[in-house]
């Protein structure tokens, strides 16, 4: 009798938080969507914080274009009119003076520059460019892999900023770097230690092709790459509704750790997002053979760099952009 009390109390307990759970979730996964429909930039593109960044994808569009292994010239004619389109809107509803802004300028001279050889006639992007003849050409540094991987033993500082993605691959990386380089990201916290990521690496070029084609941002060079690693969380290791976002803030912490990681040991790698449909993920979790209960947080491309590459410039926020204090105290 004891032992049937003990089972109907667990039985009784795991339908309790199951349904805390799920009254949980629904609550919070509306607020989620209230928030964004509230706030997200495709929404609401008068903002300012919107359009800049808009202007940002459309620069980061072109400065890919600079720095591919196969360029080509011509390359991103649509986009450069349609990013020095977003630059004179922003410049006149709020003014000439964001950094970002600017580098999209000088992108769009680096762009010019390359092509001064080029007989196709570009008087709009010229007239753009020639008011603002203040702002020199974007910097896409070309480096040796030696310089590339020159800060890999230095001081943390110079470690953390000398990573940068890289879209060049020449050759295959040892499983064993792959390995070692798993080793290391696992030392990434997460929430209560239940270590929510879990990694697959794709070795397949044919597993690699579908992969790329589903995630839609790898022309241009995805074909060079040697392995694939996929990274996800593990909802399993999810307790409450509150906890929607963990997965995603764990396994992200974890391919930061990741992808410093793959820096030390002198692995090239190109960080890709997974923003697709429900359909498109479903499908890649069934060809990947990745578990159901496994959320799929980031994709990474790699491989050995060749000898000589370019990088994309890509310049950061400033420290006054990001830092906000609370509180009075020093």
């Amino acid at each position: 009798m004891i032992e049937l009390l003990k089972k109907v109390k667990r039985a009784l307990s795991a339908w309790v938080l199951k349904a805390k759970v799920r009254r949980e979730a629904n609550i919070a996964f509306r607020y989620d969507r209230a928030q964004f429909m509230a706030n997200a930039g495709a929404l609401h593109l008068d903002r300012k914080a919107a359009a800049c960044a808009e202007i940002v994808m459309g620069y980061h569009v072109i400065e890919k274009g600079l720095t591919m292994p196969r360029r080509r010239l011509g390359f991103g004619k649509g986009a450069v009119v349609h990013l020095v389109n977003l630059i004179s809107s922003f410049e006149k509803r709020f003014g000439r003076d964001d950094p970002q802004v600017r580098h999209a300028v000088g992108v769009l001279r680096a762009y010019r520059e390359l092509h001064r050889e080029s007989p196709d006639a570009m008087p709009r992007l010229d007239a753009f460019l020639a008011a603002h003849s203040d702002i020199p050409a974007a910097d896409e540094p070309h480096v040796t892999r030696g310089e590339f991987f020159a800060a890999k033993d230095a001081p943390f500082p110079r470690f953390a900023a000398s990573r940068h993605v890289c879209r060049h691959f020449a050759g295959p990386v040892p499983r064993e770097t792959i390995e070692s380089a798993v080793e290391l990201a696992l030392t990434a916290p997460s929430a209560c230690n239940r270590q929510h990521a879990r990694v697959h690496v794709v070795d397949d070029p044919a597993l690699r092709d579908r992969l790329f084609a589903a995630q839609g941002g790898t022309r241009g060079f995805g074909v060079d790459a040697d392995k694939v690693i996929v990274v996800t969380s593990d909802l399993s290791a999810i307790r409450w509704g509150w906890e929607r976002h963990d997965c995603y803030v764990n396994g992200g912490i974890f391919v930061m750790n990741l992808c410093y990681a793959l820096h030390y040991f002198g692995v090239a790698h190109c960080i890709l997002h997974w923003s697709v449909s429900p359909e498109v993920d479903r499908a890649a979790h069934e060809f990947l053979g990745i578990p159901v209960n496994e959320a799929i947080v980031q994709v990474i491309a790699c491989g050995m760099p060749p000898e000589e590459f370019d990088v994309a410039a890509s310049p950061r926020l400033a420290v006054s952009d990001v830092l906000t204090w609370h509180g009075g105290g020093k």
